[in-house]
């Protein structure tokens, strides 16, 4: 059976959230919130990233400023406000997921963008940073 790239790379997301779940360190009442961020690019390897605030953590290399800016917002990424940077026209589509909990409420974020700078710029300069 022919498995599309679009649906491969959601089995891989799915399957990674499954695998970083135990990642998490252990709390009484656990973190604030909790996410799996991708950066899928058109053509390239994908790259993927966890994150967990309160207490901050995860593979992210800025957990601490990436909480900030989701604390601010309620955990909602489309909330986070655009971090003003200017950015090439290069047409190299790239697609960032954020999927995760926030306060025990489920969060989900996708968009696609004409290149890698236009999405970390209009998710607030943190979040998908390289």
């Amino acid at each position: 059976m022919h498995m599309s790239r679009a649906r491969f790379r959601w089995a891989a997301v799915l399957a990674g959230m499954a695998m970083t779940a135990p990642a998490v360190p252990a709390r009484a009442d656990g973190p604030v919130g909790v996410y799996l961020l991708t950066v899928m690019p058109q053509s390239g390897p994908v790259a993927t990233r966890t994150l967990w605030c309160d207490p901050d953590g995860g593979t992210h290399a800025a957990a601490s400023q990436a909480c900030d800016q989701l604390e601010a917002v309620d955990g909602e990424v489309g909330r986070v406000p655009a971090r003003p940077t200017a950015c090439t026209l290069e047409h190299a589509p790239v697609t960032v997921i954020a999927n995760g909990v926030w306060h025990g409420s489920g969060r989900h974020f996708a968009r696609t963008y004409a290149n890698r700078c236009l999405a970390v710029r209009a998710t607030g300069g943190i979040l998908f940073s390289e």
